[in-house]
């Protein structure tokens, strides 16, 4: 390799490495279901309830409508799941070659 102004073969060749900073990406997911009653519960109660439930229906089903529709909305809802988050780093990194001529001490960029 020969200098571009005075000709020497005489060069340094360095390379090197720059940092462009990084750019930092992050995802969240998340996966929530409504929870239901416990093993317990449907072995003393849940068994039965559902006739109960369904008997009310057919007898009673004026007045359980009007329930169900005003109480419905006032009524909490446990929910369980789980929430998580990616992140993702990435760099921006570029590498450049400089070329220094020993003799004129001139700089050039390969």
């Amino acid at each position: 390799m020969n200098c571009p102004i005075c000709g020497s073969g005489n060069v340094n060749v360095n390379t090197f490495q720059e940092d462009h900073g990084a750019v930092i990406t992050s995802r969240t997911v998340s996966k929530y279901k409504e929870k239901g009653h416990g093993c317990l519960w449907w072995l003393l109660i849940g068994w039965w309830w559902w006739i109960v439930d369904l008997f009310t229906w057919i007898f009673l089903f004026i007045p359980r409508l009007i329930l169900r529709l005003f109480a419905s909305p006032f009524k909490k809802k446990k929910y369980k799941g789980k929430s998580s988050t990616v992140s993702n780093t990435v760099r921006n990194i570029t590498y450049k070659t400089i070329c220094t001529c020993q003799n004129c001490g001139h700089r050039w960029e390969k």
